[in-house]
């Protein structure tokens, strides 16, 4: 029992010491971001607030390729730019409609990438969820750089953890992470 007992203290412990490195991870809205410059890829997984934007705002920065990831089949280019308040670009925008995840959407930035000879890849996502996409795209590009480019909310309500809904995003991330970090450990297939 008391072998139990120091088993289940030296796991809360680990968790306890894995979120704290978990939250240092997270991105920082002063953070500085890599420069968009000609021949990268620009990543965007569907899902979040601003991200399609972002997207799109870097693409017009420089002679780059865009791939917008886990886009909903019945979702169309047209109903993507107008969500994102932007006007179509003139190339090099590509929607995949294969992915359901984010496993899914580094699977369809591989494919990408390659077709396209890209090995500078700006990922860009939520700021909750930039650790662990990093994560994904980086174990299925390793031969590639993955810069973060994380979104944050435009309502500038304060620092996260003073918002519950902010709190259980973290969170919940941090379940995610960790199950994506230990199938990727053991050689698994991560479906996260």
């Amino acid at each position: 029992m008391r072998v139990l007992c120091w088993l289940v203290l030296a796991m809360a412990a680990g968790g306890v010491a894995g979120l704290a490195l978990f939250i240092y991870a997270l991105p920082s809205p002063n953070q500085p971001l890599s420069e968009v410059r000609a021949g990268d890829g620009i990543v965007v997984p569907t899902g979040g607030y601003a991200r399609v934007a972002t997207g799109l705002d870097l693409l017009a920065m420089a002679d780059v390729k865009l791939l917008i990831t886990g886009v909903y089949p019945e979702t169309t280019l047209e109903s993507l730019l107008a969500g994102a308040q932007r006007p179509a670009p003139a190339c090099c925008l590509e929607l995949d409609y294969s992915a359901g995840n984010t496993a899914g959407n580094a699977a369809a930035a591989v494919a990408w990438a390659e077709a396209n000879g890209l090995d500078r890849i700006h990922l860009v996502t939520s700021w909750y969820h930039m650790p662990r996409s990093r994560l994904l795209f980086q174990s299925a590009l390793p031969s590639a750089a993955i810069l973060p480019h994380p979104v944050f909310p435009a309502d500038g309500a304060g620092p996260w953890w003073l918002n519950a809904r902010n709190i259980r995003l973290v969170l919940a991330e941090y379940a995610k992470f960790l199950w994506a970090w230990t199938r990727l450990q053991i050689g698994g297939e991560v479906s996260a």
